[in-house]
């Protein structure tokens, strides 16, 4: 059962990030956003206030590579940065901007599984079942796990 979670999760994950799937997601949109910054833009979206070392390291790329990054996203109006009190550190939040064409992502991808699953024969009520079921998973797996305590004695 473990192995069939593991495997049910790793095939969603490579639909979802597929560079074509990305691409067609963008161009729905009409927005002009370069598919490399689709990460980093769904990273800042989820995470405000997110660093560019913490952004590296989840999307899987040089502190470097995603600085520029972030510098061309920054320079386009999609984000801002948030807090520069410690000048090594940079925050960073979705602008306006940015967060317009956030919910018009979301929306379209969402109305895109949603006819994916109506097509397939989930009712609302499987619809609703699954995204509880997804969100509780998300939670246990985002969550860090807790230490067992120690029993005194």
């Amino acid at each position: 059962m473990d192995n069939e979670i593991f495997e049910a999760l790793l095939e969603i994950l490579l639909v979802v990030q597929q560079p074509k799937a990305e691409r067609q997601l963008l161009q729905t949109t009409g927005d002009n956003l370069e598919p490399a910054a689709l990460p980093v833009m769904i990273r800042i979206a989820q995470y405000p206030g997110i660093s560019v070392g913490e952004l590296a390291e989840q999307v899987g790329r040089h502190h470097s590579s995603v600085s520029r990054q972030v510098d061309r996203l920054v320079k386009a109006g999609w984000v801002v940065e948030t807090d520069r009190s410690d000048r090594r550190i940079r925050r960073l939040d979705l602008s306006e901007h940015g967060q317009r064409v956030w919910v018009r992502l979301k929306m379209t991808q969402e109305n895109i599984v949603k006819q994916r699953l109506t097509a397939a024969g989930y009712t609302a009520a499987d619809q609703r079942q699954l995204a509880a079921t997804l969100q509780r998973l998300a939670l246990t797996l985002t969550t860090p796990p807790q230490r067992p305590q120690k029993r005194e004695n």
